[in-house]
């Protein structure tokens, strides 16, 4: 099952906290992989890591902006030279201005739906002009794209999610069902998965800063699992929707949160 033999895959945002495990479990299942990041340093390092996870595993780093259309064109284009084909695209990016709406300008608000919407619609569109004989397209949407963050749980001086993450995301899912629909007859399945509460635990800032304490406790109690989501616990659900396993489904948006939004 999840067999991935032959294929390639490419990862936006794949050298990032939620990322990296999903470039592994594709390695794993024995995809051809390339992890596309702003930062060329960090995705490079992505990349060795993988190849430590999964020994004997075909994978690649580029260097990508996602809100750069030509950026875009490149790394789809070289993605395919690399391993002669273009099977999956993971669009795991996200940009934020990370302000308090009073704080937010218009050009700030503009410029993270051009980072999170037009960046993922190219990414798309590009992706898909590769996959003659289909293929699969997932996209990152979050639990903020189906309901407002709990100021609550966001005690300050932090700040809450952004509201211009919450609206792309929300704008994410429907494009996500427009892409399905028109690329159906193509053979080209498109669905997203919706993380829930995903904190980067590797920061060490969630230990020890005072100013934080206690946030991810806060995100826990909200989840009806009683806990917030492990690093690698989307990796399978992004590997589901890009195998053969789910070659019935599309226009769908598998959400991994531990049930935050049921209630």
């Amino acid at each position: 099952m999840f067999d991935l033999t032959g294929k390639t895959a490419l990862v936006a945002g794949g050298a990032g906290y939620l990322g990296r495990p999903v470039c592994a479990k594709l390695a794993g299942q024995g995809a051809s992989v390339v992890i596309a990041d702003i930062n060329a340093e960090r995705a490079a390092e992505a990349a060795d890591e993988v190849s430590m996870t999964v020994p004997g595993s075909r994978v690649a780093a580029f260097c990508m902006d996602a809100a750069n259309e030509q950026s875009i064109k490149d790394v789809v284009g070289k993605t395919a030279e690399k391993f002669g084909n273009l099977n999956i695209m993971v669009n795991a990016t996200a940009a934020v201005a990370g302000k308090l709406v009073e704080e937010l300008s218009g050009d700030e608000f503009d410029s993270a739906l051009h980072g999170n919407l037009t960046g993922a619609f190219i990414l798309a569109r590009e992706s898909a002009a590769y996959m003659k004989s289909g293929g699969n397209i997932v996209m990152f949407s979050s639990m903020y794209g189906r309901v407002a963050p709990d100021p609550r749980v966001y005690k300050m001086p932090m700040k809450p999610n952004p509201i211009e993450y919450g609206v792309a995301k929300a704008g994410l899912d429907q494009m996500i069902r427009y892409l399905a629909v028109h690329w159906g007859p193509r053979n080209i399945r498109v669905n997203g998965v919706c993380p829930g509460p995903f904190p980067n635990l590797r920061k060490p800032d969630y230990a020890h800063d005072p100013e934080i304490s206690g946030f991810v406790e806060r995100l826990a109690h909200k989840v009806p699992l009683g806990r917030v989501g492990r690093q690698g616990e989307m990796a399978g659900a992004v590997v589901f929707l890009a195998s053969d396993e789910a070659s019935f489904v599309t226009g769908h948006i598998l959400v991994v949160d531990g049930g935050w939004t049921i209630w």
